[in-house]
C-alpha cells in the first residue's frame, strides 16, 4: 500500500495487513457535467494536494452532498463581517449563509 494514494474507501491510517481483499467495484454510470474553468482547477488542486485522480475528487463530492441532503440535523447560521475602516471604497461588508449537516 505504500505510495497509494488514500481516497474515501481507503482513508489514511489504516493498519498493514488488518483488512481484507474485497471484489473491485464496478462503475456501471458514466456522466458527462459541464463546469466553470475556475471549478475545474480548484478541484484539480484539491484532487493533487490529497493524491487522487479528479474523478476521485468528484465521486467524494457527490458523496459528502448526498450524505448532507440525507442528514437529520442540519444547522445554519449566518455570518456577516464588515471592514470597520472607511477608505477610498468606503465601509466593506461580506455575508454568507452557511449550513452544517451532523
Amino acid at each position: 500500500m505504500e505510495g497509494e494514494a488514500m481516497s474515501v474507501d481507503r482513508p489514511q491510517g489504516l493498519v498493514e495487513g488488518s483488512g481484507r481483499r474485497l471484489e473491485p467495484r464496478r462503475l456501471d454510470q458514466m456522466i458527462s457535467v459541464r463546469l466553470d474553468p475556475t471549478i475545474v482547477a480548484a478541484l484539480r488542486q484539491v484532487a493533487g494536494q490529497r493524491g487522487m485522480s479528479l474523478s476521485e475528487t468528484v465521486r467524494e463530492a457527490a458523496l459528502l452532498l448526498l450524505e448532507h441532503e440525507k442528514a437529520q440535523n442540519v444547522i445554519k447560521f449566518r455570518v456577516d463581517v464588515t471592514n470597520g475602516r472607511t477608505g477610498a471604497t468606503g465601509r466593506e461588508s461580506f455575508s454568507r449563509n452557511i449550513e452544517v449537516a451532523i
